[in-house]
């Protein structure tokens, strides 16, 4: 009969349920309808009631099979022969004379050997030239020293107070002595009185000479013997194990070698070895006890069984295994009640654990951490099936307690599964709770900012008003003595419009001509650059003071510079920089130590400020909020309404498209006359943020039209009929209408239909803290595309009106509102039919701009005087006779080609070509050098008798800088936005305004350049 295998049988009851799911599946198809007879469905049902009968049979006969081949050990490869060692007795050994063995009264040894497998008994006797000597016997002194090391801490901890009889010796009588608690004298008395078990001798020595005999290794079989031990070990000559044998060991030395053989042979054949292998052999047997059991300890395998789901602690394996790794016992204790916990909690509650396995996971053991459940049952003998078990719920919980773990199990996960979801709820909480704790302490901590720094501006306002309070006091004084003045030409303007603004920090260096108010002998001037001036650009500047005559410029003349300049944006203000950079601040400092000062700034801000109260001087301005308010085009106006000055029809304070619409139908409805009209962002200059709109072209009958219909067809149409200043500065309409949305904006009506007919013009005026006015000259504007200013001509000689009338009575209402400094107030001039002049007042700078500092260089340079009523400037020549002067200038010339040139270069090829000023005739053309010429911005300057001639000048020298650089006509990129106007733009405007000034003694065609 064919037996089939546990593999083969698991095999055939698989691919036997595999078969009756494909059944299944095929019956499945055969399902009856309604349509089908009673006997077909009879049928159908039947074989589906067997099917499933026979699906449960296989079932429970598939799972008894694991059970049983889960729980059946005996079948199992790793299954051990069962040894029981516990049958053994124990020899005892002593002298031959001693009464206790005449009596033949066995004492039990210790009992850890009792658990050892027995070795059989090796003889030793000599064989050839080699020796071996044994020792003498371990007493029973030395094991009980051993036996220390194995006895358990609870027997030792049991004090003996009484001994009648000699079976209490085996409950702890030599553990007590291991201890201490019995002396050593006392254990023969307490056994027995009249008979001594242990005896102290002197040790048995063997003779010198014995050792140069051949000894005989005799394997034989003895009851007892004098002078033997008892040792565990292993035989040499056989594989088979035998009992604990003795050695002994003869001395044959007077004896023939061939005589030694016949006794042997004669007697029952005993085994023989080599004299070396005994020699090994003996030193084996002369190790320690522990030693020896140590080195069998670890050539066999621990296997601890569990049975009933718990630890069997009193087998001998599991003894040897915690006497084996008694030192790291700490670590394996853990791990075992680890795995006994796993065997409870599964059907098969008998096993085996691998003491191996267990010690080299303990060498991994860490209170931290927490062991792996496959980690786990690797420690099991048959830990695959077990690991099988433990993936099948119902063969998990098939033990005694099997229901109870099971509900256990379920209350667990139910238990789990509701903390889990409450933590997770918690946890959403917490963490929102946790982002508005955060963002409550953001926002109380910055409105504590806040307030603070409120504060500490108010403070610094405080402390701003009282020291301008004592510069208006103490101006009549200030002005007369000794006194610095600190430059600090600053475009503190929005960033948006920093950022449109071309080449700005040359912008910003433009007003490098205050260093000529040094023609003021009681004044010094600090000069603070918005980067590091050149050298040569230093020199330049110093040589034309000197040739002013005015006397010991370098050390009036201070030049400073942000030292952190270069590490942020280019666009940032000056008094940013400066106020970001303390050892300009402190050089500052050093310099103005005890002298009279204060700082004339450019566009005033708060940043001026706070460098007024570091350096703790005036500003020479009003506060700075109020400058820039009236510097916008809706605060001017309301200055201009209560002053009833002449203004064009206007509508302020637009923010956003549907309102600039009705409030331009309403003006075009009011003003039919007015064909164009003006739109502004608020706080633009220089011609920037200015869009007009001419209504004939876009409607051609208004009369009709309400405002409603106006403002409808405004809408469809303002988008393509509106028209920019700087085409590149705004993408379109919407930008536009964007920036005002933003920052504001006014409409103003033209009072001519052609913008080229009207004639800008500004005069410029300083009002002092003590209210004193000082007239400073007028120029008139040079447009391009009628809307773009792009240089200045000086001084104007359009409009015949007495300018110191209106800059005083400007002056008096600003001085009125707390406002001191430098101001510029643009105006228009046109010619009516009637040959009379109209004059509108549109605009006011409250600052001092480029175009009033170059008057500060130009009455340098001419050392004349100024008429205040009609605003001409007079010199005086060799004849005494006072001459008029004109200038034009342009303070950014851009042309990238400037980079190819040296300062000595380009002044070398201005000699050669004749562009130079006259200093006795005081005419011609001077360049101001803002930076180094790699920067390609330069400032130009031209001085002549007449209008024509100042023209020509300037067209000479931007002719004569294309000629050797370039004609500066590089394109503007589409998506840019910038104010930068090219150079050839210039050029051909100056060109058109010299062939409109017919009748001058200078022709146009004298200049090579046109």
């Amino acid at each position: 009969m064919l037996t089939m295998t546990s593999d083969d049988k698991g095999t055939y009851y698989i691919k036997t349920q595999q078969e009756i799911e494909v059944v299944k599946k095929q019956l499945q198809k055969l399902k009856p309808n309604s349509q089908t007879s009673s006997f077909l469905q009879h049928q159908y049902n039947q074989l589906n009631e067997q099917l499933k009968t026979l699906e449960d049979k296989l079932s429970n006969v598939n799972s008894a099979f694991y059970d049983q081949l889960i729980s059946n050990f005996d079948n199992t490869v790793q299954k051990l022969p069962n040894v029981n060692d516990r049958n053994l007795q124990p020899q005892f050994y002593s002298n031959s004379q001693n009464i206790m063995y005449q009596q033949q009264v066995q004492l039990p040894f210790i009992d850890q050997f009792l658990n050892v497998r027995t070795l059989p008994q090796v003889s030793v006797e000599p064989l050839g030239k080699s020796t071996l000597k044994p020792k003498g016997l371990h007493t029973v002194k030395s094991a009980i020293q051993f036996s220390r090391k194995f006895q358990s801490k609870k027997q030792s901890q049991q004090q003996l107070t009484k001994v009648d009889d000699l079976t209490l010796y085996k409950k702890g009588i030599t553990e007590l002595v291991n201890q201490g608690t019995i002396k050593k004298q006392d254990i023969n008395t307490l056994l027995n009185p009249n008979n001594v078990a242990f005896r102290n001798q002197q040790a048995n020595f063997f003779d010198y000479t014995d050792q140069f005999g051949n000894k005989i290794v005799q394997l034989e079989s003895q009851s007892f013997q004098n002078n033997f031990k008892t040792d565990l070990k292993q035989d040499v000559t056989g594989t088979n194990t035998q009992s604990v044998g003795q050695i002994q060991v003869q001395d044959n030395s007077k004896a023939t070698y061939n005589q030694k053989k016949m006794s042997l042979q004669s007697k029952s054949k005993p085994k023989y070895v080599d004299a070396k292998e005994a020699t090994s052999l003996s030193k084996e047997h002369e190790r320690p006890i522990s030693e020896q059991l140590q080195n069998l300890s670890t050539q066999q395998e621990y296997m601890i069984h569990v049975k009933n789901g718990l630890l069997q602690t009193d087998q001998l394996q599991y003894v040897q295994f915690q006497n084996r790794y008694y030192e790291n016992w700490s670590k394996i204790e853990p791990i075992l009640i680890s795995l006994q916990k796993i065997a409870q909690s599964t059907s098969v509650q008998d096993c085996r654990i691998l003491g191996s396995k267990v010690q080299k996971l303990s060498q991994e053991f860490d209170r931290s951490q927490v062991f792996t459940m496959a980690e786990l049952l690797q420690c099991f003998e048959n830990w695959e099936d077990l690991q099988k078990i433990l993936k099948v719920p119902t063969l998990l919980y098939k033990s005694k307690d099997g229901q109870v773990q099971a509900a256990t199990k379920i209350s667990a996960l139910f238990k789990g599964y509701q903390a889990r979801k409450n933590y997770q709820r918690l946890k959403i909480m917490v963490e929102k709770v946790i982002i508005i704790q955060r963002s409550m302490r953001v926002s109380l901590f910055r409105k504590k900012v806040q307030k603070q720094i409120i504060k500490n501006n108010n403070y610094m306002l405080e402390r701003f008003k009282n020291r301008q309070n004592v510069f208006k006091e103490e101006w009549p004084f200030i002005k007369l003595q000794q006194r610095f003045e600190i430059h600090l030409n600053s475009f503190s303007f929005e960033e948006i419009k920093r950022l449109s603004m071309d080449k700005f920090p040359q912008r910003q260096n433009t007003q490098i001509t205050r260093i000529f108010n040094l023609k003021d002998p009681l004044v010094h001037i600090i000069y603070v650059a918005p980067y590091d001036l050149p050298s040569e650009l230093i020199d330049y500047f110093y040589k034309i003071l000197n040739l002013g005559d005015i006397s010991d410029c370098k050390n009036r003349l201070h030049f400073v510079w942000p030292e952190n300049y270069n590490i942020f944006n280019n666009h940032m203000g000056l008094s940013q920089l400066l106020y970001y950079s303390p050892r300009a601040l402190k050089r500052i400092k050093s310099l103005i130590r005890g002298q009279a000062s204060y700082i004339v700034p450019g566009v005033c801000s708060n940043d001026d400020i706070k460098i007024s109260d570091i350096l703790n001087v005036p500003i020479f301005s009003g506060i700075p909020q109020l400058h820039q308010y009236y510097s916008t085009k809706s605060g001017c106006k309301v200055l201009f309404d209560e002053l009833q000055m002449p203004q064009p029809p206007t509508i302020r304070n637009i923010y956003d498209e549907k309102e600039l619409i009705n409030s331009l139908s309403v003006l075009i409805i009011k003003n039919p006359s007015i064909n164009t009209w003006i739109i502004k962002v608020d706080d633009e200059s220089s011609g920037r943020g200015i869009a007009w709109l001419e209504v004939q072209k876009m409607i051609k009958n208004i009369q009709p039209l309400e405002i409603n219909q106006l403002a409808q067809l405004l809408t469809k149409k303002i988008k393509k009929k509106l028209h920019y200043a700087f085409p590149h500065l705004y993408g379109g309409y919407h930008e536009f209408i964007m920036s005002i949305a933003n920052r504001g904006g006014i409409i103003e009506g033209s009072p001519l239909s052609r913008l080229s007919q009207i004639h800008s013009i500004s005069y410029n005026f300083k009002v002092e803290p003590t209210g004193e006015i000082s007239i400073l000259g007028s120029y008139e504007k040079i447009k391009t595309n009628e809307i773009q200013t792009i240089a200045s001509l000086s001084p104007q000689s359009f409009l015949k009106i007495n300018q110191e009338v209106l800059c005083h009575q400007i002056a008096q209402k600003l001085y009125g509102k707390g406002l001191i400094g430098y101001f510029t107030i643009d105006t228009i001039g046109y010619q009516l039919e009637n040959n009379k002049q109209g004059f509108q007042v549109i605009g006011l700078d409250c600052f001092l701009n480029q175009y009033s500092s170059a008057s500060i260089y130009f009455d340098f340079l001419m050392r004349g005087r100024l008429d205040v009523s009609t605003g001409s400037y007079y010199v005086e020549d060799t004849n005494r006779q006072n001459n008029v002067r004109y200038s034009i200038y342009c303070p950014t010339i851009m042309n990238e080609g400037l980079d190819v040139l040296q300062y000595k270069t380009f002044f070398q090829l201005c000699r050669l070509e004749s562009i130079s000023f006259n200093l006795e005739k005081k005419i011609g053309s001077t360049f101001i050098l803002v930076d180094s010429l790699q920067s390609g911005v330069i400032s130009l300057m031209t001085v002549g008798i007449n209008s024509p001639q100042v023209i020509k000048y300037m067209i000479d020298a931007i002719g004569f800088i294309q000629k050797n650089v370039g004609r500066g006509t590089e394109q503007i990129q589409i998506n840019t936005r910038t104010d930068k106007v090219n150079m050839m733009s210039i050029h051909q405007k100056l060109k058109t305004m010299l062939k409109k000034l017919e009748g001058s003694e200078y022709k146009i065609q004298n200049s090579q350049y046109l």
